[in-house]
C-alpha cells in the first residue's frame, strides 16, 4: 500500500470514521421516517455495477432544498444550493498534523475563542469577521457534539450561485440525531440569509 493510500485509509478510519464499508440498507427504515417527518422525498439508488447502495433525502425548507446522502462507502453528507452574488468562501475542517505544524510556524487562521473547537478545527475564510458571525455558538456546539468532519461554503460568481456542503461521520444511526442535524442546517441557512450572503 502506497504512503498516500495508507494516509487516506487512516484518515478514513480515525478522522472521518467512515470505516470502509457500512451497509446502509439497515438505515432505510429510519431514513424513510426522517423524510416523512420533514415532508421530504426519500430515494434509494445504486452505483452502475449495482454493488453499492446510496440513500438520499430531499427536504424542502423555505426557498431551498436540503439534500442528504449516505452510501455504503461514503459518510452522511448535507448539500444545499443557493442563489448568491456575494463572493465569499468558508471552509471548516479537521486540523491535521501538517496544519498544526504550519500553525506553529505562523500560518494565519480564524479562531473563535472556544479552546476545544479551535484545537480540533481549522477555519479558512475569505472574510474572517464574516466567519466569526457564521461560526456562532450553535455551530461550535454542534460541531463538537456530532463530531462533524467538515463544512464548506463556496460561491461561483459567474453562475451567481453558492453551495453549502457538510460531511458528518459514518457513526450516526439514530433517527433523532439526523433530525437534529437537519434542524441545525436549517438554522445555518437562516443565518446565511440574515447575513445577506444568500437570496
Amino acid at each position: 500500500m502506497s504512503e498516500k493510500k495508507r494516509e487516506g485509509y487512516l484518515r478514513q478510519v480515525f478522522i472521518t470514521q467512515t470505516n470502509g464499508y457500512i451497509n446502509v440498507r439497515d438505515k432505510r427504515e429510519f431514513w424513510q421516517e426522517v423524510s416523512n417527518e420533514f415532508k421530504g422525498e426519500f430515494k434509494i439508488s445504486h452505483n452502475s455495477g449495482n454493488e453499492l447502495e446510496i440513500l438520499k433525502i430531499y427536504i424542502p425548507y423555505k426557498n431551498w432544498k436540503i439534500k442528504l446522502t449516505e452510501s455504503d462507502t461514503k459518510p452522511l453528507k448535507f448539500e444545499i444550493s443557493f442563489v448568491s452574488d456575494v463572493d465569499y468562501k468558508l471552509i471548516i475542517e479537521y486540523e491535521d498534523s501538517i496544519e498544526k505544524i504550519l500553525k506553529r510556524l505562523g500560518k494565519r487562521e480564524v479562531e473563535v475563542g472556544n479552546s476545544i473547537f479551535d484545537a480540533k478545527y481549522l477555519i479558512n475564510s475569505s472574510d474572517s469577521e464574516m466567519a466569526r458571525r457564521i461560526v456562532n455558538q450553535d455551530v461550535i456546539e454542534n460541531f463538537i457534539k456530532y463530531n462533524i468532519y467538515s463544512l464548506s461554503y463556496t460561491t461561483d460568481l459567474i453562475k451567481q450561485a453558492s453551495k453549502l456542503i457538510s460531511v458528518i461521520s459514518r457513526t450516526i444511526d439514530d433517527k433523532s440525531i439526523i433530525e437534529e442535524l437537519i434542524r441545525f442546517h436549517m438554522r445555518i441557512i437562516d443565518n446565511l440569509k440574515e447575513l445577506m450572503l444568500i437570496k
